[in-house]
């Protein structure tokens, strides 16, 4: 077996389906292959009052619990799985058994992708060549900055 562990990278992007069901496609020449489908959402703290010095910032509208975070947090990372769960429909079928669908909150996809294969130990990353992000070109700016900084092999999906 050449790939143990495969990182997906999935952003709701046509691109990136074709990165999942290629993916699909590696993980069907063995079952012990393990397909990880990683969408990188924004941190719920983004979420949360961005300027908290201006003049006009009532502290008591503000005021969370660590319990109020939480919940804001397993909320946010649970209809995002369910929005990745619908958009790639049936795509993984055939290797359901072998897929884990993971919703990482981040800042920077490029780096959250990156520690996140780490993280699994991951022996390829497979992504899109473009996702959603505005910047045009024939690479996407995520898919850019993967390929340059990856110590490990990055498939680009066209």
């Amino acid at each position: 077996m050449v790939f143990e562990n495969i990182v997906v990278a999935y952003d709701g992007s046509e691109q990136s389906l074709l990165a999942v069901a290629k993916a699909g496609e590696i993980a069907k020449l063995d079952p012990a292959i393990k397909v990880h489908v990683v969408f990188v959402t924004t941190h719920p703290n983004a979420q949360l009052p961005a300027n908290f010095n201006n003049a006009t910032f009532d502290p008591q509208q503000y005021l969370l619990s660590v319990d109020d975070v939480k919940a804001l947090y397993d909320k946010t990372i649970a209809e995002e799985t369910a929005t990745v769960k619908e958009g790639l429909g049936s795509t993984l079928d055939d290797v359901k058994s072998q897929v884990q669908i993971d919703v990482i909150p981040g800042y920077a996809p490029a780096s959250d992708l990156l520690h996140y294969a780490d993280k699994v130990e991951a022996d390829l990353i497979v992504m899109g060549s473009r996702g959603l992000g505005a910047i045009r070109g024939v690479l996407g700016s995520v898919s850019y900055a993967v390929l340059r900084e990856s110590d490990i092999p990055v498939l680009v999906v066209k």
